[in-house]
């Protein structure tokens, strides 16, 4: 199993780091799903440091594999975000389950809150794997502009992870 080294983004050179490598694997629009055309200062947008932390993954090379953000939402809970690369997707539940028993050693959080595009089906996937709760349905929450619609809105779901039941002591998925 592949053990992953969390680094925080705190420079702003680490900080542009995973949009120079979205950008070069072509999911910059994936990621950064409310912008038309998301630009680098979209993504420093979403990881500036007055309102976010962020962690770059690094695999037993030092080679980029994903970053993983959090915005603080109330008290202890945040809302996390992750990008996995394309060379460490075979790997994606290995490294996202070691990215969230990151976050939970790094800050002294109750929770985490992921919300996703319901299509996003990989995502949804992840969810289930990494222990989050059963995804509730958000109609039309996920502002997702189009060229030629920029008003859209998706469906979206939103999950709970609790400290206590984290996929690091085994919870895996959803109880039914």
């Amino acid at each position: 199993m592949v053990t992953y080294r969390f680094v925080e983004a705190d420079t702003p050179a680490l900080r542009r780091l995973p949009f120079e490598r979205m950008e070069s694997e072509g999911i910059a629009r994936a990621v950064i799903w409310n912008r038309v055309d998301p630009c680098l200062l979209d993504w420093l947008e979403c990881v500036n440091p007055q309102y976010a932390l962020c962690w770059l993954a690094h695999d037993r090379n030092n080679a980029l594999a994903g970053a993983v953000w959090l915005n603080p939402v109330m008290g202890l809970c945040g809302c996390v975000h992750f990008c996995i690369f394309k060379a460490a997707r075979p790997d994606w539940k290995n490294l996202g389950r070691q990215a969230i028993a990151h976050l939970f050693r790094a800050r002294p959080l109750a929770g985490l809150l992921a919300v996703w595009p319901a299509h996003y089906r990989s995502v949804t996937r992840a969810a289930k794997a990494w222990g989050f709760g059963k995804p509730v349905l958000l109609p039309k929450a996920c502002h997702m502009p189009g060229v030629h619609n920029p008003s859209r809105c998706r469906d979206g779901f939103m999950a709970v992870l609790r400290r206590s039941s984290r996929c690091d002591e085994g919870n895996y998925g959803w109880r039914q």
